[in-house]
């Protein structure tokens, strides 16, 4: 685990700066602004099948970025928990393979697909012959410790779709620290 937030410095006239002093109140503050808490997480290795009109937590089996170690590959996978409470930025990525029946959907939501996150969800239309998609807009909300964070897939094919892959496509999550 990272740094908590800095603190701003106080101190009285005639006060003499010890090592102590300085690691805590200043060097640990800049340490913390140098490499706040940032998560990018992408769904790297294989595919996730989504069920028709089903809203899906999307698994993310790869980490990119993870300072603060709030994510597990290998448990409750779609799932970043703040290790920081602050306000973070968190926008995201779901990528279909290709259909061109129905709508395809994504959206961010905190501690489960009850709490969307107001504004950082998506809708467009299938793409005939291409992949499709679907990116979410930036928005910044506060996370206690321990909140947890995560991307959900929509679709309405008709059918079951699944997410698709590649170097240049991956359904992905992000969050960084943006303030306390």
């Amino acid at each position: 685990m990272g740094l908590a937030p800095p603190v701003i410095a106080t101190q009285a006239p005639g006060n003499f700066i010890t090592g102590a002093l300085w690691n805590s109140q200043v060097a640990n503050g800049l340490t913390f602004l140098l490499g706040p808490p940032v998560f990018v997480g992408v769904q790297g290795a294989a595919t996730q099948s989504l069920a028709n009109t089903a809203t899906t937590a999307i698994n993310l089996d790869t980490n990119v970025i993870d300072f603060y170690g709030g994510h597990s590959t290998s448990f409750s996978t779609s799932r970043y928990v703040c290790q920081q409470p602050g306000y973070y930025t968190v926008s995201g990525t779901v990528v279909y393979t290709a259909n061109a029946t129905g709508m395809r959907g994504a959206h961010a939501c905190v501690n489960g697909a009850s709490n969307p996150i107001q504004g950082c969800a998506a809708q467009v239309p299938a793409g005939p012959t291409y992949n499709t998609a679907v990116a979410l807009p930036a928005r910044d909300v506060y996370l206690n410790q321990g909140d947890y964070v995560e991307i959900y897939g929509w679709q309405s094919s008709g059918g079951t779709l699944s997410t698709q892959y590649a170097a240049d496509q991956a359904s992905m999550l992000y969050l960084r620290f943006s303030h306390s």
